[in-house]
């Protein structure tokens, strides 16, 4: 049966209710419950709006403007909307007629969208971004508040939500970024990033290794070095007397640019081995599943990011179920880069996330791990 939440009710069969029967099991997307199939992601994203039938659109945008104008007649006035019942914020008629069209939609949907074949993966992920979402982040701006230098990000970050809200979708690659309205947790200045204080006792970062370099290697049918793969390929690739971060440039020079020859990377980072084996000329095809339009330019970019971000993005998921029911929880990501609001209380878990987080689909990655009193104070640490 279809069902759809609004604040701390469910809508089925009709009328709202306090509390869900087990036979309902489909919904539009993921609220305070979890582990149903959800319309949102059996669309791949779309909005309610987007794949609203025509038979039904007229109908839909009209409720749907109004729904919003009560809504944002008490955001208005900063009322918060969770102290108060829905039928004291919209008109019953209006909002089960809302919630009946949101019924109609997903019912739509699961009769007609073929389930995607990494759905498992999406609905996951969906749940996890939900997750992060819905903690706040405890900001401080006094570390940036009378700086000269930040006067203008400080003005902007004074406004943002504190919440981040991510979207699985924006991307081509899969990549996370950020929706309208989150917190700017992607493209937030270095300097700035003692602003975010855990709630908690620390952050502890996990970070992957080069992990974009990681992934062609295990794509090119290498075996993942267990060392700092810059100083691997110094051992191994380069006959150049170069320090680290000559060669860090010289390779990642050579992976971003599809038409840089380097016979020495060649011999490891087989490029056209994995053309070959994930490109068919019109699109990429991962081996997640993803199949992305690319031309011969971003063909292996989008191989190697699109592979590197779903890897990233499996394994912050096996962490998040690992933590659940404990005080440390998943506070956010940045990329490649998994941020624990960590308790002192759980650190006998770190080993054991540190081992789950870095025994991949492609081999074993090399972790970094660093921890903090805040985010702008990260420390790398050796366990």
């Amino acid at each position: 049966m279809i069902f759809q939440n609004f604040q701390d009710l469910f809508f089925y069969d009709g009328t709202l209710k306090p509390f869900l029967t087990p036979d309902c099991s489909k919904t539009w997307s993921c609220c305070s419950l979890e582990n149903y199939d959800y319309a949102h992601v059996w669309a791949g994203g779309l909005s309610l709006s987007e794949i609203c039938p025509d038979s039904i659109y007229e109908e839909w945008d009209e409720i749907n403007r109004k729904i919003k104008g009560f809504l944002k007649s008490f955001q208005m006035f900063n009322v918060n909307l969770n102290s108060y019942n829905p039928k004291q914020i919209i008109p019953e008629n209006f909002l089960l007629k809302y919630l009946k069209c949101k019924n109609k939609i997903c019912s739509y949907v699961f009769e007609n969208f073929e389930k995607p074949v990494n759905y498992d993966f999406m609905s996951d992920l969906h749940e996890f971004c939900h997750d992060i979402e819905k903690k706040a982040l405890k900001i401080n701006l006094d570390p940036v508040k009378y700086t000269l230098k930040h006067k203008n990000e400080w003005k902007k970050l004074r406004r943002a939500s504190h919440n981040v809200r991510y979207d699985a979708y924006k991307a081509v690659t899969g990549r996370l970024s950020t929706k309208h309205g989150s917190f700017p947790i992607l493209n937030l200045k270095k300097d700035c990033r003692g602003i975010i204080e855990p709630y908690n006792d620390c952050f502890l970062e996990l970070d992957f290794n080069a992990a974009e370099l990681r992934t062609l290697l295990a794509l090119s049918n290498k075996d993942q070095p267990d060392i700092d793969i810059h100083e691997w390929n110094a051992k191994h690739v380069f006959k150049e007397d170069l320090n680290r971060d000559e060669i860090k440039k010289k390779t990642f020079s050579w992976l971003y640019n599809p038409k840089a020859i380097d016979r020495d990377l060649e011999k490891y980072y087989n490029k056209e081995l994995v053309l070959k084996k994930y490109y068919d000329g019109t699109h990429v095809n991962t081996i997640f599943e993803r199949k992305i339009e690319a031309d011969d330019h971003h063909a292996l970019n989008y191989i190697v990011q699109s592979t590197t971000s779903d890897l990233f993005l499996k394994q912050a998921i096996k962490i998040w179920k690992l933590l659940k029911g404990k005080k440390t929880y998943v506070a956010f990501t940045i990329h490649d880069s998994l941020v624990l609001d960590f308790n002192l209380s759980d650190k006998g878990m770190v080993e054991g996330l540190l081992e789950e987080f870095s025994n991949t689909e492609l081999g074993k990655f090399k972790v970094n791990i660093s921890g903090g009193k805040n985010f702008g104070e990260m420390r790398k640490m050796n366990l």
